[in-house]
């Protein structure tokens, strides 16, 4: 029989192609938005490893050097896999650092011991060791006093005889051993010279001539420098000044939060008394 509507038929034909792939496509879009298909190739746990180490050592660098902000603390979160009602309070990783003191220093929120030398990231930023770098490394630490135009360096002094304190004095600040890291629970001991022989070595011979001048109430800031860039600054309000013997147990004696003690010889020119400011640290 002969076809005396061959249009309508091809037409028909052409509708339901197009109808099908119409349909195809609708599917297709579908199951994109709603099932999240991902057809990117799937990366292996060591390449996913190696990036997220990347985006941190990337975080590091942003913010290592910059004011410390609660942004870059959600960046720095977000990158460590960090969640909970608490983020800033809670320990992670059950050093004793909360997470935002970890954040603070650059540490490792996931690990206890970020730099793997043997002493947890609380044992060594109590003791003024740097929690990010391998060894005995410490930061570098300045210690300024705006009101005297005091700025120097901290020398982490090593041994308590006179001679070798002497020596480190030519450098800047002396750090009293065994006394407390500045910034941490304790009794930081700072000594500087108010005068010295015209011939000593050194370009901190006067640098505490002026603490005398110091009041209740001025500031002193310490600076720490860490390895991995990381600048923390820790500001001190001035709470007592005092002129007493060199030996007075005052001087050295412990507190439960963070105590800055600074100390001079007086009068100028001489080694007769010292003068003491203590300061404490402003939260």
């Amino acid at each position: 029989m002969l076809n005396v509507f061959p249009k309508s038929g091809y037409q028909l034909k052409k509708a339901v192609f197009f109808t099908g792939l119409f349909l195809a496509i609708l599917l297709g879009i579908f199951y994109l938005v709603n099932f999240d298909l991902d057809f990117s190739q799937k990366e292996s746990p060591q390449e996913k490893a190696i990036r997220e180490l990347n985006l941190r050592d990337e975080l590091k660098a942003e913010i290592g050097s910059g004011e410390i902000g609660l942004a870059d603390f959600a960046q720095w979160a977000k990158v460590h896999a960090l969640s909970g009602k608490d983020l800033y309070n809670s320990d992670s990783d059950g050093d004793g650092l909360s997470n935002y003191q970890e954040f603070v220093h650059l540490t490792d929120p996931n690990v206890a011991d970020t730099d793997k030398d043997g002493y947890s990231d609380r044992e060594e930023v109590a003791n003024g060791y740097d929690p990010d770098a391998s060894g005995d490394a410490k930061p570098l630490m300045e210690v300024s006093i705006s009101k005297i135009s005091v700025e120097a360096p901290m020398v982490w002094s090593k041994s308590e005889s006179e001679k070798d304190m002497l020596r480190d004095l030519e450098d800047g600040l002396s750090h009293y051993p065994n006394s407390a890291a500045p910034g941490q629970s304790g009794n930081a001991v700072i000594s500087g010279h108010s005068s010295n022989y015209v011939w000593a070595k050194g370009d901190y011979n006067h640098v505490f001539k002026n603490l005398n001048d110091l009041e209740i109430g001025d500031v002193v800031t310490v600076k720490a420098t860490q390895k991995n860039g990381r600048t923390i600054l820790y500001r001190f309000k001035v709470s007592e000044k005092f002129t007493t013997s060199a030996d007075d147990e005052r001087i050295f004696a412990q507190t439960k939060g963070s105590t800055l003690t600074l100390s001079t010889c007086w009068p100028l020119g001489t080694t007769l008394k010292r003068v003491i400011v203590k300061a404490e640290i402003v939260k």
